[in-house]
């Protein structure tokens, strides 16, 4: 009877231990998984907003690219982060102004500068 008791001990240890291997191998490769994700090159876009005519800067003007919004500052000027190197078209809108859009192609270290005209 203790034969038979240490048997299936020792067969319930065994499948545990083999589940808990499989569980480690999961979570490295959702961790690999994760590193590749991160691994993305990104690149940061800085630019200004002005007015065509007067070219004064504009302030709270909206800057759209990737369906995500952002503002220019009180100088006119914006900073966009983690957006990928390529081809994107970006928006600005701001009241009295007519909307500009642009094809851009973004890369390292880029500036935009953008001109609205007044309607």
């Amino acid at each position: 009877m203790k034969i038979i008791l240490v048997l299936i001990a020792a067969v319930l240890l065994s499948i545990n231990a083999s589940a808990a291997d499989d569980n480690k191998e999961d979570k490295t490769a959702k961790s690999n998984n994760t590193e590749v994700a991160y691994s993305v090159q990104t690149v940061d876009v800085k630019g200004s907003v002005i007015d065509g005519k007067s070219r004064e800067s504009l302030a709270g003007a909206a800057i759209i690219i990737d369906g995500a919004k952002y503002y220019s500052d009180l100088e006119g000027n914006f900073s966009i982060s983690n957006l990928k190197p390529g081809k994107h078209t970006l928006r600005v809108e701001l009241i009295s102004y007519q909307p500009a859009e642009l094809e851009v192609y973004l890369k390292k270290g880029q500036k935009i500068n953008i001109s609205l005209i007044q309607e």
